[in-house]
């Protein structure tokens, strides 16, 4: 039974990491493909803060969050760079827990 559940998550680890690559090496995705792809990546980052930054009532969060979401999206902004935003709003939340 161990064994089962061995195989079975490397199989599902495998599939997930490689599926990605196995698209993205066909010569031409249809274009509604190619817009999903390209604004996957944001819509995971809103996913991982958003519920940091508002609370279940509509209202924003109390502390860093709600700031260092301000920097991020400035920081988006500006230089157009997810993994820059990313970097800015680590950086902001741990800066304003600190204080």
């Amino acid at each position: 039974m161990n064994w089962a559940a061995i195989v079975g998550s490397a199989v599902a680890t495998y599939l997930t990491r490689s599926l990605p690559f196995a698209l993205t090496m066909r010569p031409r995705l249809p274009a509604a493909a190619s817009r999903y792809f390209e604004a996957l990546p944001v819509a995971i980052i809103a996913a991982l803060v958003g519920p940091a930054v508002v609370a279940p009532g509509g209202a924003l969060t109390h502390g860093a969050e709600p700031l260092a979401a301000a920097a991020v999206v400035a920081m988006v902004v500006w230089r157009r760079s997810l993994l820059a935003g990313v970097i800015a709003g680590v950086a902001a939340v741990a800066l304003l827990r600190l204080v």
